[in-house]
């Protein structure tokens, strides 16, 4: 289980709360809008009525010691710029904030948010997953139990390893479909491809399987 506090709670902030807390997480919601919060007292572990732009909210809650931070405030494009400088500045990890034009995407990126995103183009329900999963570079829900995922090769105890060498299937119950490989070549996840250090893996299998596998990975 992991925490994370999402800030704004429209549909794309809405969508990555409930996401979250389907997938077993601990979430702390903030709104201005009491409303928004009182939809939410039931769905969120913990609900907040506040000005996430007064640092001495962020110092209240212990910000830096989420596992991620979502700003998924709407169209108060100023707000949604200093709250998200506020939080980087409290030293929180893993920020993500929602970006409504190109002004602000390129300011977000200046201050050194994590990974921008727009909600017309990033579901917010497939933030919250790469959100939780953040070893795995990218993360798809296929269904209610599997998932498929894209990962990097960082240990060395697969370096120079075939794919039936890995055992990967027997081991750790999932299949590779793909590999993009460090040289550039890419191929079809065969019994004779060589796993080396730094090449994409594109896995599909149950979630709490890819979960456990890219801890190891």
């Amino acid at each position: 289980m992991k925490s994370f506090c999402v800030i704004g709670l429209g549909r794309f902030g809405a969508s990555v709360v409930k996401t979250l807390v389907k997938n077993g997480h601990e979430v702390v919601a903030i709104d201005t809008d009491p409303k928004k919060i009182d939809e939410f007292k039931d769905i969120a572990t913990h609900v907040m009525i506040a000005d996430s732009t007064d640092e001495r909210v962020l110092r209240s809650i212990e910000i830096d010691k989420f596992d991620g931070v979502v700003v998924a405030i709407g169209k108060n494009i100023q707000a949604s710029i200093l709250t998200a400088m506020l939080v980087l500045e409290s030293g929180a990890k893993n920020v993500v904030a929602k970006a409504m034009t190109d002004v602000q995407i390129k300011v977000l990126a200046k201050i050194g948010v994590d990974k921008i995103i727009q909600p017309e183009k990033d579901a917010g329900s497939r933030v919250a997953d790469n959100l939780t999963h953040s070893d795995i570079s990218d993360y798809l829900d296929l269904s209610d139990d599997y998932a498929f995922a894209k990962m990097a090769v960082r240990n060395v105890k697969f370096d120079g390893l075939t794919l039936y060498q890995a055992n990967l299937t027997q081991d750790y119950a999932v299949n590779v479909a793909f590999i993009n490989k460090t040289d550039g070549t890419a191929s079809i996840g065969k019994h004779d491809t060589k796993i080396k250090i730094g090449d994409i893996l594109y896995l599909v299998g149950n979630k709490k399987d890819i979960e456990n596998f890219s801890e190891i990975i």
